[in-house]
């Protein structure tokens, strides 16, 4: 959907300086649609593929209403099995959720996700409608419902904003409060040319608002899951994990716009306008083609293509560079480590050190684990 109820102040969609999403339908016609299906099918059948997941986003998707996602999901249970289960998620604002969408997106089997970053003070400070009013009591009403909903097939994660001038204890403890067991946090999209709001120059507080949470959340044995920090620890002791914001695994994931057009994620639109657009469309080009394009093929390749500050750094295994987003500028590409390195490798030696605490030996071994403090980890890369 190219539309949205919603007018954040930090959304990489419509307040980065990319005004594409005018020059596109506000929401994907039946032939786009089928087009996109055809080529999914034909993806999975080449290259083996028996899954493939489609995640409704934006924008905000609900405002393509309820037929669209009736429709789409009908559509795709029509033409890709046997070959390909669809699976189906979305991640909404949940202000227009109420019993009777949970009731279709469950009837529909999409799973659902929740943007909100906290309770009302710290939500609106960014997360305000076109008017300038509040946001949060629609959004945490939309919220309530779904995790009350005997309707969906899964309790709704939600996705919280990192604003490090807020407490992190607050927002924490909020969301416990009102029984979310599934949580995530999102670092701002930021490049070298449009940096993230720092407290001081130099300071690590993205680092430092994140490890008051995982302090309190690592001591406790019943913890929502939170899966910035479960992705780390698996990442910490050798498990593969497949993310776009760290380990060393290929982004196998795109973008399909409205209009058909293929891009890479939707983030990068922070890197200027129409950063993302490419000459490739499911009308025109197969999957695997689209896949080497120079962006999209970058962008996959994000975790192995690092800069030289990246590849000597004693926690790229588990970094991967970070998002690919995040190592923008303009005089340099993406040939840069993360805007929040510092962040970053404060936030995985804090992890790591913790967790070594608790293993034993014959798993650290065999992980190769061994601690490192944040100041041994800077010296490494002074030294090198």
């Amino acid at each position: 959907m190219s539309l949205c109820n919603l007018n954040c102040t930090y959304c990489y969609m419509y307040n980065a300086g990319d005004d594409s999403y005018r020059r596109q339908p506000k929401r994907m016609d039946d032939f786009v649609r089928d087009a996109l299906l055809q080529r999914v099918k034909a993806h999975g059948t080449n290259y083996g593929i028996t899954t493939f997941d489609f995640i409704f986003h934006g924008g905000e998707p609900l405002l393509a209403g309820k037929q669209f996602f009736e429709q789409f999901v009908r559509q795709a249970s029509v033409v890709l099995p046997p070959q390909v289960e669809p699976r189906f998620f979305m991640q909404t604002n949940g202000v227009l959720l109420d019993e009777a969408w949970c009731r279709h997106l469950g009837s529909l089997g999409i799973r659902l996700g929740i943007s909100l970053d906290g309770p009302a003070p710290i939500n609106d400070r960014y997360r305000l409608d076109h008017q300038g009013n509040s946001s949060f009591r629609a959004a945490e009403r939309g919220l309530r419902y779904a995790l009350e909903s005997d309707s969906l097939i899964n309790q709704p994660g939600v996705l919280i904003v990192i604003d490090p001038t807020t407490d992190p204890i607050e927002v924490y403890d909020y969301f416990q409060s009102i029984g979310v067991d599934v949580l995530d946090f999102l670092l701002p999209d930021a490049t070298f040319d449009h940096p993230p709001l720092r407290i001081s120059p130099g300071d690590t507080s993205y680092a430092d608002w994140l490890i008051q949470i995982f302090d309190r959340w690592f001591m406790v044995s019943k913890r929502p899951r939170i899966r910035m920090f479960d992705q780390l620890i698996s990442l910490i002791i050798g498990r593969e994990v497949t993310s776009e914001r760290w380990g060393t695994g290929n982004n196998e994931y795109i973008v399909v716009e409205t209009n058909g057009g293929i891009e890479p994620s939707d983030m990068l639109k922070i890197c200027g306008p129409n950063f993302t657009k490419t000459n490739v469309n499911v009308h025109t080009h197969e999957l695997i083609d689209a896949l080497g394009e120079e962006l999209l093929s970058l962008h996959r390749n994000s975790h192995q293509k690092l800069s030289p500050v990246c590849q000597k750094c004693p926690i790229v295994a588990v970094c991967g560079g970070g998002f690919l987003s995040h190592r923008y500028s303009q005089q340099s590409g993406f040939n840069n480590p993360s805007v929040y390195c510092w962040d970053l490798l404060k936030l995985i030696t804090h992890i790591q050190n913790r967790v070594y605490t608790f293993l034993p030996d014959e798993i650290c071994q065999e992980a190769d684990l061994a601690p490192i403090s944040y100041e041994e980890a800077l010296l490494v890369l002074a030294d090198k």
